[in-house]
């Protein structure tokens, strides 16, 4: 298995610039290689760690009826259950072996009839403490890309934030290809990842060869997406990455926030990171088109 860098945020202090900065050159170190890095003391409380993965489980134990009353309605929305095999992350190749609860601008979903008001809460509970996270994972960014402080935060209100509960149930492939997820990169600024002890995560290096991820109790999973990789000129990797399916192991949780750019930003190569030996590698984009494309390949028959 991979042992991807693990960093230590609990030194993480605003007011002490030796502190960002230590935390800024590992940072730079784990993103420039592999693309992926396992952080811990982030300050999501492991008690709601441990209630959300309870909840997941309650959810997605449910027969498929009551799952389905957040039933998904489109990619521009992106939001609500979808089936087992009703998304392929790689497109082109077998539909996913998983389910999940996909749920965007979450904020904004409140309001909405859900079946369960106490899971609701607790949700929106666990989305706004993965934000806060990932807003300090951003600031420490900043510091490494010389951009001010709040240059990333400041285009993430949520509006494109997704958090989504995943279940892989104990499934064999039944189609050459088929994976648990298939292989892909993520789409906007970063991944906060939080995963059981059953594994099944693989990462693709530099080399092309997949290592298997494995879980560190009490860390989150931190990934870079294509947006970041745009905006860093290819020195921060986004890195491709799957799940094994699961057969005969036992089922695997995890639960993926999305911390991707608002939809009207325009990501164009950062000046700390181009010269005249490095031009830019990718024109100007915006984020609500590039992740939208994205998503609307996922889905089958799109």
């Amino acid at each position: 298995m991979m042992d991807i860098p693990l960093i230590d945020f609990a030194s993480y202090d605003e007011s002490d610039a030796t502190a960002m900065r230590k935390l800024a050159e590992q940072v730079n170190a784990a993103l420039t290689g592999i693309g992926f890095m396992s952080l811990k003391n982030i300050g999501i409380p492991p008690e709601l760690q441990a209630e959300i993965f309870a909840a997941s489980r309650a959810y997605f134990s449910q027969p498929e009826a009551e799952k389905r009353k957040l039933g998904y309605s489109s990619a521009e929305d992106n939001f609500g259950y979808q089936g087992v095999c009703e998304e392929s992350l790689e497109p082109g190749q077998p539909p996913d072996l998983k389910e999940a609860l996909t749920m965007r601008d979450l904020d904004s979903k409140l309001s909405l009839e859900w079946p369960d008001p106490d899971f609701r809460d607790l949700l929106h509970r666990f989305y706004r403490e993965c934000l806060s996270a990932a807003y300090r994972i951003m600031r420490v960014f900043s510091i490494d890309l010389d951009v001010p402080e709040d240059y990333f935060v400041k285009v993430h209100s949520g509006e494109n934030v997704t958090m989504r509960l995943l279940h892989y149930p104990p499934l064999s492939a039944t189609t050459h290809g088929q994976l648990g997820a298939g292989a892909h990169t993520d789409y906007g600024m970063i991944t906060l990842l939080f995963q059981d002890e059953v594994g099944g995560l693989e990462v693709r290096d530099t080399d092309g060869q997949w290592h298997p991820v494995t879980p560190v109790p009490g860390a989150v999973v931190i990934n870079v997406g294509d947006l970041t990789e745009r905006w860093t000129n290819r020195r921060y990797r986004s890195s491709m990455h799957r799940v094994q399916p699961r057969g005969g192991v036992g089922d695997r949780y995890s639960i993926a926030m999305f911390v991707d750019p608002d939809p009207q930003t325009e990501v164009v190569c950062l000046p700390s990171c181009t010269d005249d030996a490095h031009p830019p590698l990718y024109p100007p984009t915006s984020a609500g088109e590039h992740i939208l494309q994205r998503i609307q390949a996922t889905h089958l028959g799109a």
